[in-house]
């Protein structure tokens, strides 16, 4: 069958998918990835079939445009949610909201990314979309195709919670809003392409969900259980990682979507530097020229400084990792089984993930709030140090195996396909 993947244009959204695209195409499926263009070369370096669509897409301006948007606005308030939970208020009301209201604008007199989509789609007919939850032409375009569609998650179900909450908080008959604000901001580009509103355009008619089941949120939804096989990129090997490490080896990463996390004020790279100087480790960072050059901080001989190694490469020989708490390095640490110290940012899945990893021993969580240089450096020995942080990371490594890997999935994906195609 012929399988079309779409997603945002982000080195982090398109790595999930990789290793379920091998697996079908290994099983004699035929695979392409369509997004933005500007995510094209790194499709094709991962050695997937590229299918650039539209212009550039500015993802920045749209969480800005966001927090102006009266409807979003609206939207969240119907959530009611808890007023001391700043972390899921920003990740919806801003990195959510903000791709389902650029998407379905409709102050423009100029042909959109889903009009190229639909257009693609109708020349290709794949049997199959499986869609980034925030890509939300993929439907739209899914639908006026015949294909079966799905999504496929990178991360926890929060926009799959968030409209099971809205619907739940619309039937109420006392709560505003009255109106399904979603649909009603789907609608023009709907009548465009000849759709009514569906439940499905928003969260598919069904989800490959990679998230761990202990983590995943209460959504009354029908959820295929996938192991995230994490995928970092590929690079030669460097003479220095093909020799065992002198001392203890720690990683320190804040994924490939999380540079600017260095060049904030309450991040004390420089102390964290200075400290480990003193320390019986060899510290591999992953830090660019610009935030070697915002630490102002002479690299002490024990810091080894690369400007990108994928994970797959030096965690196995690392004794723990240091990190952000993004889901694609969450999970690469989890399968090799390195215990993790996790400084989680706000607005998203990555407090979820710090909570996770203390729950089974794995690791431990600082909050920004509270960083020194000197207390990340005490936290990290201990990893180094105490065995428990080992055992713990092998139990959550034990519980990622509990779902089946993408070889198992593609029987999955073809019995939904051939019971869900044509259906839209």
């Amino acid at each position: 069958m012929k399988v079309l993947f779409t997603i945002m244009p982000a080195a982090a959204h398109l790595y999930p998918i990789v290793p379920i695209a091998w697996a079908l195409q290994c099983a004699g499926h035929e695979v392409r990835v369509a997004s933005h263009p500007e995510i094209a070369d790194a499709v094709v370096a991962t050695g997937l079939t590229a299918v650039p669509l539209g212009q550039e897409a500015d993802l920045a301006a749209s969480v800005r445009a966001a927090a102006d948007n009266p409807d979003l606005e609206r939207i969240t308030q119907a959530l009611a949610l808890d007023p001391d939970d700043d972390n899921l208020r920003t990740a919806l009301r801003y990195y959510l909201m903000a791709p389902f209201a650029t998407y379905y604008r409709t102050d423009r007199d100029r042909p959109t990314v889903t009009d190229a989509l639909v257009e693609f789609t109708r020349a290709w007919r794949p049997d199959l979309v499986l869609w980034d939850p925030l890509f939300f032409p993929a439907p739209v375009a899914a639908r006026a195709c015949g294909a079966a569609h799905a999504r496929l998650l990178w991360g926890l179900d929060h926009f799959g919670w968030a409209r099971a909450r809205f619907r739940e908080r619309l039937a109420l008959p006392d709560t505003e809003p009255h109106e399904d604000l979603m649909a009603a901001m789907m609608r023009p580009l709907l009548e465009r392409f000849g759709q009514d509103f569906a439940e499905e355009l928003l969260v598919g008619q069904w989800t490959v969900d990679p998230t761990p089941q202990r983590l995943r949120l209460p959504v009354d939804l029908n959820y295929v259980p996938v192991r995230w096989v994490p995928y970092n990129g590929a690079a030669a090997v460097p003479e220095w990682l093909r020799e065992r490490p002198e001392r203890p080896r720690v990683c320190l990463t804040l994924g490939v979507s999380g540079r600017k996390f260095f060049a904030d004020d309450d991040v004390p790279v420089a102390e964290l530097l200075e400290t480990v100087a003193g320390l019986d480790v060899e510290l591999v960072a992953t830090l660019d020229r610009d935030q070697l050059a915002a630490s102002r901080v002479e690299v002490p001989a024990n810091v080894r400084t690369v400007d990108y190694l994928p994970l797959n490469l030096v965690l196995p020989t690392c004794s723990a990792i240091v990190h952000h708490g993004g889901a694609g390095t969450f999970v690469a640490a989890a399968a090799h089984r390195v215990p993790q110290l996790v400084v989680p940012k706000q607005g998203g899945d990555f407090v979820d993930h710090a909570r996770y990893v203390e729950e089974f021993g794995a690791g431990l969580a600082v909050e920004r709030t509270a960083l020194t240089g000197a207390g990340l450096a005490k936290r990290m020995m201990r990893l180094v140090e105490e065995p428990s942080f080992r055992r713990g990371a092998e139990a959550l490594y034990a519980d990622l195996l509990s779902a089946p890997g993408p070889d198992g999935l593609v029987p999955v994906l073809e019995r939904l396909t051939e019971e869900h195609r044509g259906r839209g």
